[in-house]
């Protein structure tokens, strides 16, 4: 009996359809939190691990199996990229005050000529707001952008001076063909690599903004982005468009979406698992690792150095362990496909049989409303991006209980809700 084609190729891949562990960084590691990393090839890449006020880059020659120290700054750095083997940049925020209108008022760029074996301070502007992740693309060696809500900046000397472009550009910059894409709103932003020319709204963008997370190949671009469905409830998009043309809502969900990536290789939507599509957006395919004490590994990035090789990051929301995982075939093909809603895709996070509800998500002041235990006790901790429990409780049945986030920076965090043997997770977001 001859089998279809597409069965042919979803057997012989069964088996290669995982991600393998690399690095665990446990309570015996130096490296307690990650809030970037970038590999330039399989085997050199870069991290920044951040903890009290202080961020450590580190650099890896094995592919990220031993990471050696290169230098130690104050402030919060957020974004690292290797440019070549040679030349790396980090961007982050210094003079730090949580909780008051000046935090992050000092934006650095830290620039290695020579590998990482020293670095060298670049202050760029200060201002209100966060240099945050993937805030820096580069063009060529000497070329490149950083965004934020301030506005563009664009340096043509390896990053020793930096001049404003322009003040209306938003964040996330990415490559569009010979464009630097960011977002701002429901604005797309477009700036010309040559002529450094600024167009504004030339991409539709459905929905009232709050882009989380972009990728781009060639001309085509997928974001994530906050939409609201008619009846007063703020959903998540996942969107795909062409340069010059229109957008295609691929997905609406609920949450649940910690990063996105595109390439020849599908389109990828981290969901607790990668997920990946090799349709165009039409459907998702779960992918696994290679390990089963790793279930309850919740991916948080994805970062490929080609069209098969990826790194990603994930938390164990057990004990908040981060590991680094491989691929080395795009995490390969499997035959568990999900249908909408895009975040129903099982494990411990499987929201159609999730109880917890929180509100309001997003929250400006920081302050969550939690209930949905019905009976008995639960514990609540509450995870930052770079797996540090930043907050915990005890829940009790039939009651709803205030969740204070207030002294926390903006952005992404992980709700842990456990119960005897059953375990809920809700993303939160501080805005």
């Amino acid at each position: 009996m001859k089998l279809p084609l597409l069965t042919m190729l979803l057997l012989c891949h069964a088996a290669f359809a995982q991600w393998s562990p690399v690095k665990t960084f446990d309570a015996t590691s130096h490296i307690q939190s990650i809030t970037d990393f970038d590999f330039l090839n399989e085997q050199k890449g870069f991290l920044i691990s951040y903890n009290n006020s202080k961020s450590t880059f580190y650099r890896t020659t094995n592919g990220g199996i031993i990471w050696d120290s290169t230098t130690t700054v104050d402030g919060f750095f957020r974004s690292v990229v290797m440019v070549t083997d040679s030349i790396i940049y980090a961007a982050g925020n210094v003079d730090i005050n949580l909780g008051t209108p000046n935090a992050y008022q000092s934006k650095q760029i830290y620039r290695s000529l020579n590998a990482g074996q020293t670095w060298t301070q670049h202050e760029i502007f200060n201002t209100l707001g966060l240099l945050d992740r993937n805030c820096m693309v580069f063009t060529n060696d000497s070329t490149g952008f950083v965004s934020c809500y301030a506005g563009m900046y664009q340096t043509n000397d390896y990053g020793t001076s930096w001049t404003l472009l322009n003040t209306t550009s938003g964040q996330f910059p990415v490559h569009l063909g010979s464009e630097i894409a960011t977002f701002y709103n429901n604005d797309v932003y477009l700036t010309n690599t040559s002529s450094l020319a600024s167009q504004t709204n030339t991409l539709d963008c459905y929905g009232i903004g709050g882009v989380g997370f972009t990728s781009s190949y060639g001309d085509t671009l997928i974001r994530t982005n906050n939409c609201n469905d008619g009846w007063g409830n703020t959903l998540r998009a996942l969107t795909i468009s062409e340069l010059g043309g229109s957008t295609t809502v691929l997905h609406f969900l609920d949450e649940g979406i910690s990063d996105v990536a595109l390439n020849a290789s599908g389109i990828f939507a981290v969901s607790q698992r990668p997920l990946r599509s090799m349709d165009g957006g039409q459907s998702f395919f779960r992918q696994e690792c290679t390990l089963p004490s790793d279930s309850l590994l919740f991916f948080t990035r994805i970062e490929f150095i080609d069209n098969d090789i990826a790194y990603a990051l994930a938390i164990n929301q057990d004990s908040g362990i981060i590991k680094l995982l491989k691929t080395t075939n795009a995490g390969g093909i499997t035959t568990s496909y999900v249908t909408q809603p895009l975040q129903n895709v099982g494990g411990i996070d499987d929201n159609a049989n999730n109880p917890i509800q929180i509100s309001p998500n997003p929250s400006s002041s920081g302050i969550f409303d939690v209930s949905g235990i019905q009976e008995g006790n639960a514990t609540l901790l509450v995870f930052n991006e770079l797996g540090q429990i930043v907050h915990q409780a005890a829940l009790v049945a039939n009651g709803k209980q205030s969740l204070d986030l207030s002294n926390q920076a903006p952005g992404v965090y992980f709700a842990h809700v456990k119960q005897g043997e059953l375990q809920w997770v809700r993303k939160l977001v501080v805005r």
